[in-house]
């Protein structure tokens, strides 16, 4: 008996000893993991913002070689922090071009989504209810891009993963790739991924417009960016119509004035305003 009780002390002592081996771990592991987010609470040692109106272009040089163009209409303010370099794009399109910085990533957060690149040039298009849809429209012209949904605690928490090199990190990511375009929806959801033209990406920096396949309403509202565009669709069958070509951007009458080569429709001039109308209505009317 006396050798039994000898004995009792010690599970009591591995009892006692466990709760800190376990809080020893678990403070290790927040240490780890704060590493990462720690940038996203950390200052900006450098931070600027640019705004163009309409019909407006402008190009702007950064701090460490990288270049972005601004299209009309576009809001952007660029922030750099030690760890990453980072843009948040209000509405508009721009095309970057980014100087190569493993150590330090470029992120734009446009919308419902978040780019990140580490050197290439791409173009960003955030424009809702235009005809880039709802969401974020991101295409390469070189290199390569990894896109996914913004929310910063969500994306706060891939940071960590990448750090840790979990599996877990690529999760609900998509890499693009020079001469890929990828359309988000309104949740930062990748929705459509094609090829196309190199010349297409970012056409506007040479005062064009690429429409393809896209709405003639959608098509106006594009033109209107760039410029006085007087011009309406007289009824929704017209305004679905479905036109595709390259533009410039100051002709929108020379583009209207076409149509009717290519679509079932005639221009009408009402009080100083061109009015596209259905051809084959006017004819059941008459």
């Amino acid at each position: 008996a006396d050798a039994v009780s000898h004995l009792r002390p010690g599970p009591v002592r591995r009892r006692v000893w466990r709760p800190l081996v376990y809080g020893c771990a678990l403070l290790i592991l927040a240490a780890v993991l704060w590493l990462p987010l720690r940038a996203e609470f950390s200052a900006p040692v450098y931070s600027a913002s640019w705004q163009t109106a309409r019909g407006e272009m402008r190009s702007v040089d950064l701090p460490d070689g990288s270049k972005i163009s601004l299209d009309a209409g576009t809001q952007l303010t660029v922030r750099y922090y030690a760890s990453r370099r980072e843009v948040q794009m209000a509405q508009g399109q721009a095309f970057f071009q980014v100087a190569h910085n493993p150590q330090r990533p470029f992120e734009v957060l446009s919308g419902p989504s978040r780019v990140t690149v580490v050197g290439t040039g791409f173009s960003v298009r955030y424009l809702p209810h235009t005809m880039s849809g709802d969401g974020t429209e991101i295409a390469v012209s070189s290199g390569a891009v990894r896109i996914g949904p913004r929310g910063r605690w969500q994306n706060g928490w891939w940071r960590a993963m990448q750090h840790l090199h979990l599996p877990q990190a690529s999760a609900h990511l998509a890499v693009l790739y020079a001469s890929e375009r990828a359309t988000g929806d309104a949740e930062g959801r990748l929705i459509a991924r094609t090829t196309l033209p190199a010349e297409s990406i970012a056409a506007w920096r040479n005062d064009r417009i690429v429409l393809n396949n896209t709405r003639l309403d959608m098509a106006l509202a594009e033109f209107a960016r760039y410029g006085d565009v007087s011009v309406q669709a007289d009824s929704p069958t017209v305004a679905a119509l479905r036109v595709s070509g390259s533009f410039d951007t100051d002709r929108a009458g020379s583009f209207v004035k076409s149509l009717p080569l290519v679509l079932p429709v005639k221009i009408k001039t009402m009080k100083n305003q061109l009015i596209i109308i259905s051809s084959v209505a006017e004819r059941k009317n008459n």
